[in-house]
């Protein structure tokens, strides 16, 4: 009976976690029109997305990031009903498990995300392309604050171009992610090792 249940219950979160995923992906396209199936795919998603909104301020610049805490959360509890459903029980050490991987792929998002950000800028400078578009501050506005906090202690004091502080900022992040990466997987196995 509770594997019937935690099967139900991990498909409806995973077809409401697909459900928010196009209601942000649409976010992005402002000024389109999509009607009377938007509204409704609003008015499913949107009181759950803002409660992150107003709770979990996530906020770089102009994108909003607090929708993945929403999602992470969904994607936790579908992985939990998940296991309940394939073995009709479920551990403590699995949820932590479940939670420290969750709480690595928040971070590793962000880390791959900034990453992506630092390629896209150091490619218009490498390729000198025209800075007075649009999307150079925009990327200029995310990058800048991390991109000077992880720089910093690499300098000491010491001027650099601003090509060379988004090598370096890259190299420390590229770094850090696989280092992560690795420590999240070794935590993650000596979580499922616990006896409870």
């Amino acid at each position: 009976m509770i594997q019937t249940i935690s099967r139900a219950a991990a498909a409806v979160l995973s077809l409401y976690m697909l459900l928010i995923f196009i209601r942000v992906l649409l976010t992005w396209f402002s000024g389109a029109r999509y009607g009377r199936a938007y509204e409704i795919l609003a008015s499913i998603t949107d009181p759950y997305l803002n409660w992150f909104r107003t709770h979990i301020t996530l906020q770089f610049g102009a994108m909003d990031f607090s929708p993945l805490v929403g999602i992470l959360l969904l994607g936790v509890s579908s992985n939990i009903f998940s296991q309940l459903a394939l073995a009709g029980t479920i551990t403590f050490a699995y949820i932590l498990a479940i939670l420290i991987s969750a709480l690595w792929s928040v971070v590793s998002f962000f880390f791959t995300f900034f990453i992506i950000i630092g390629f896209v800028r150091l490619a218009g400078l490498l390729f000198r392309i025209d800075d007075r578009g649009r999307i150079w501050p925009i990327t200029e506005q995310l990058l800048n604050p991390l991109l000077q906090k992880v720089v910093r202690p690499f300098l000491r004091g010491r001027f650099t171009s601003y090509r060379d502080s988004i090598f370096i900022f890259l190299a420390v992040m590229i770094a850090v992610a696989l280092g992560g990466r690795v420590l999240s997987r070794l935590l993650i196995h000596g979580v499922l090792q616990l006896p409870f």
